[in-house]
């Protein structure tokens, strides 16, 4: 069996490793075997809710926040590349009628591309305000934002 392993890394960090309490390699790795399994990955509640209230306008905070905090040249660079496709994604999803609605209907598998640039901006809304300047290593923080859907915004 042969599964495409496009974004089990984002979606395992994301939805596995803070719901069971393990590390985001061994999360990629159910990820994938759920693939193998035929199985579809439903974007959590919490996720959504943070989704459909996120503009642009809050990623150029975001933008500013890592800007200023994130003291090494190249990662900043990167953060500030991922911030803008998140941007773009929004804006196009804005505005277009009728496409909002049918990638935000969370799964990841079979949706295509545009759901997986959902994990994509999740990453970077979620992600990023918890931990600017360095990989996130404690993903247990994600556990309280997968149910309330609300994370920590850039003061």
């Amino acid at each position: 069996i042969e599964v495409n392993p496009a974004y089990t890394s984002v979606i395992g960090m994301l939805k596995y490793a803070p719901q069971y309490m393990i590390s985001k390699d061994i999360a990629a790795a159910y990820v994938i075997a759920r693939r193998g399994l035929g199985l579809k990955e439903q974007i959590p509640e919490g996720y959504m809710a943070i989704l459909k209230e996120l503009d642009a306008d809050e990623l150029e905070e975001l933008k500013e926040y890592v800007r200023k905090t994130v003291k090494n040249k190249q990662l900043k660079k990167r953060q500030l590349k991922e911030i803008d496709k998140a941007i773009k994604l929004i804006q196009s999803l804005g505005s277009e009628p009728g496409k909002a609605s049918r990638p935000l209907g969370g799964t990841s598998l079979g949706a295509g591309s545009e759901s997986y640039n959902l994990w994509r901006v999740l990453k970077v809304a979620v992600v990023t305000p918890l931990s600017p300047e360095k990989v996130l290593r404690d993903i247990s923080v994600l556990k309280r934002v997968i149910f309330s859907g609300q994370v920590g915004r850039p003061g």
